[in-house]
C-alpha cells in the first residue's frame, strides 16, 4: 500500500565535489574554506518522469548545462569567474543521484516560487 501519492517527476539530487569548492574557495580567499565531506544540504532538480538514467550523458544532456550554472551561480554570481562548461567538467565537479518516485508526503499545496 503506498501511503502518499506520488507526482509526475523524476528527482535529480545533485552533491557538489572537492573540486566546485576548491573552485569557490579561491574566490573568497578571506572566508573559511569549504570541505565538501562537511557539506550536508545539496540542491535537488526534478525532472520529467521516468528519467533512468541508463545513459546519463544522453538523458541529461538538456538539463546538465542549466544545472551546471546554478550550482555556480550558488556559490559566485559573476558569470565572468565562471569555468568553460563541458559535460566532463559537470561530471568531474558533481555527483548525481535520481529518483523516479517522488512521493508528497504534506498536505501542503506545491506552488512555483521564482528568484531574480
Amino acid at each position: 500500500m503506498n501511503i502518499a501519492p506520488t507526482i509526475n517527476r523524476s528527482l535529480l539530487l545533485v552533491v557538489p565535489k572537492q573540486p566546485f569548492y576548491d573552485w569557490s574557495n579561491a574566490l573568497t580567499p578571506d572566508l573559511p574554506p569549504t570541505n565538501a565531506n562537511k557539506v550536508n544540504e545539496y540542491n535537488s532538480y526534478l525532472l520529467e518522469d521516468e528519467l533512468f538514467l541508463d545513459n546519463p550523458k544522453e538523458e541529461l544532456r538538456k538539463y546538465w548545462k542549466p544545472i551546471f550554472l546554478n550550482e555556480l551561480f550558488g556559490q559566485w554570481t559573476d558569470e565572468e569567474a565562471y569555468p568553460k562548461l563541458s559535460w566532463k567538467l559537470f561530471t568531474e565537479w558533481f555527483d548525481f543521484y535520481k529518483s523516479s518516485v517522488v512521493n508528497d508526503l504534506t498536505d501542503e499545496p506545491l506552488y512555483i516560487e521564482h528568484y531574480e
